[in-house]
């Protein structure tokens, strides 16, 4: 049985709610440089307290929504690893709630939303099973995530790229509960 890709979808939102998400990243005040070149916020949000202009996020079953707003300003690099970051969240922001590890849910469906990208932006695909993913130099693109991925090097941009990962989790009443939203990280 051969393996579906995922397939990159553009004019994904329309401009004016592009245009809403890539303020909140910018102006994020949780918005930091992680030395690596570049600047990212995270925030969750419970499925009844995300903001409308991030519901388009809402599908299926998930109940509960990380987001990891990034600005890639120089290489941009992203060494390979699967995007689960709600367990270290949770365990951090609440140390002693007992959860379990390995994390009592599933690892979450991600999708990463290209908000803005430079049109002479050099390198910054997506890998996934060998296979590169440029994305076209424009803005308004989403492509589903697979469980191993990376990002190649930025080699050349005259601005930044602005993208919004979305990570899409269901988690037990229990584990529901004891998340009070919206939560910001730095």
């Amino acid at each position: 049985m051969k393996k579906q890709l995922p397939k990159l979808k553009e004019n994904y939102l329309p401009e004016d709610q592009c245009k809403e998400i890539y303020e909140w990243i910018l102006t994020n005040k949780y918005l930091t440089d992680d030395g690596e070149g570049k600047k990212c916020c995270t925030s969750t949000y419970k499925k009844d307290d995300l903001p409308n202009f991030l519901k388009y996020n809402i599908k299926g079953i998930y109940n509960a929504y990380h987001f990891i707003g990034i600005c890639s300003i120089n290489r941009g690099y992203i060494a390979p690893h699967v995007d689960d970051d709600l367990y270290e969240t949770l365990i951090d922001t609440y140390p002693d709630s007992d959860i379990p590890d390995p994390q009592p849910w599933l690892p979450p469906e991600t999708e990463v939303y290209y908000v803005d990208i430079c049109p002479e932006m050099q390198g910054g695909e997506i890998v996934m099973d060998n296979i590169k993913y440029e994305p076209k130099r424009n803005s308004s693109i989403t492509i589903p995530i697979g469980k191993l991925h990376s990002v190649t090097p930025i080699t050349h941009q005259k601005r930044f790229r602005t993208a919004l990962v979305c990570e899409k989790y269901f988690l037990r009443k229990k584990y529901l509960d004891l998340l009070q939203t919206p939560l910001f990280n730095v």
